[in-house]
């Protein structure tokens, strides 16, 4: 029972950590309706995962006042909006979470608003809830990549020992064929030795 209660609780923290809320900010000067969330990404992996999931769509960004703008994105239904992202770490010392700022616009810096237009900021607000899955996907991609790199690096690594080592018996046998014909040299000079020995006992023998 303990156990059950533990997952309920992560499940309802994950929940809770995951919800955008309404809030207003500051563009050119004016107070604009956003959507807020927490993501427990650092911002630039955030970043990189709007920019690949828009991507994907057919859609490349633009920097405007600190924020990232996809003009005519079809992601929150059928109709096509500016939308303005912006991350942000959380704090200085958390790097490792970020807020994430989303504004709608209806184009020419027409923003929506909660009053005027809450079912298409209602569509906004799950696409952000529902960025966080999205930054994960990305987050595990990029660690594949990375594993894949470092698969192909150890195989490299791998293969390059393989022709070391062949390379290395190459040597050893040629070494072993050097010392096994040095050592008939060093048979053959001994007896040269003890032939070229027998003859100077020989000459001096003439002596007497």
């Amino acid at each position: 029972m303990k156990k059950i209660y533990t997952i309920l609780l992560i499940c309802l923290s994950t929940v809770a950590f995951a919800q955008t809320t309404v809030t207003t900010t500051e563009y050119q000067k004016v107070s604009r309706t956003a959507l807020v969330n927490e993501i427990p990404y650092p911002a630039k992996m955030i970043e990189d995962a709007i920019e690949d999931v828009l991507a994907k769509r057919g859609y490349k960004g633009s920097s405007a006042k600190g924020f990232t703008v996809y003009k005519g994105a079809r992601l929150i239904g059928d109709e096509a909006y500016d939308i303005y992202f912006m991350v942000e770490k959380k704090s200085r010392k958390d790097k490792d979470n970020s807020t994430v700022t989303m504004m709608v616009s209806k184009g020419y810096d027409e923003f929506l608003t909660e009053n005027n237009d809450g079912p298409v900021l209602e569509k906004a607000r799950y696409f952000l809830d529902s960025l966080r899955n999205s930054v994960s996907r990305y987050d595990l991609e990029q660690q594949i990549l990375v594993q894949e790199d470092e698969v192909k690096s150890a195989d490299k690594k791998h293969t390059s020992l393989q022709d070391e080592s062949k390379d290395l018996e190459k040597k050893k046998r040629k070494l072993e064929d050097e010392i096994r014909d040095n050592t008939k040299d060093l048979e053959n000079q001994v007896k040269e030795i003890e032939k070229q020995k027998q003859i100077l006992e020989t000459l001096k023998a003439r002596r007497l």
